[in-house]
């Protein structure tokens, strides 16, 4: 099946905040893809890998990343808002709305993402949410 690269963000974001969705994105991934989730703050915005980052790998790193969003972040819905080809690389902007710890209430920040592509597979995808999220361990 080929799909374009903007395609298969899309489905990365549906995957990520569905983690019963995950399977759909493996046929897209190569087998040592990596992935790090860091906050998007100030301080960290230059650096690849920053002291807060968590960094998973494999396809079975992308199940534990989204499972990561629903049960540590609580991150309930989101949104590809937009998507910049450059290269071998993918920019995506987007908005993912989190359960707080206050009953009822939402909270909604940005996500952004770059994926970086070998061929037709995705080799490392780097994801920062918005401050003041901040990540814990």
């Amino acid at each position: 099946m080929e799909i374009e690269r903007p395609e298969m963000v899309a489905l990365f974001y549906s995957a990520l905040t569905s983690p019963n969705d995950v399977e759909q994105l493996f046929p897209f991934l190569s087998p040592k893809v990596e992935w790090i989730l860091s906050a998007a703050d100030p301080q960290t915005l230059g650096e690849d890998l920053p002291s807060n980052a968590i960094k998973f790998s494999g396809t079975e790193g992308f199940r534990q990343l989204a499972l990561y969003f629903r049960d540590s972040l609580h991150v309930i819905s989101g949104d590809l808002t937009g998507c910049i080809p450059h290269h071998h690389l993918v920019f995506s902007f987007g908005r993912v709305r989190l359960q707080t710890r206050e009953a009822g209430r939402l909270a909604e920040t940005n996500m952004a993402a770059k994926l970086t592509f070998q061929r037709s597979k995705i080799i490392k995808v780097q994801v920062r949410i918005s401050w003041p999220l901040g990540l814990e361990s």
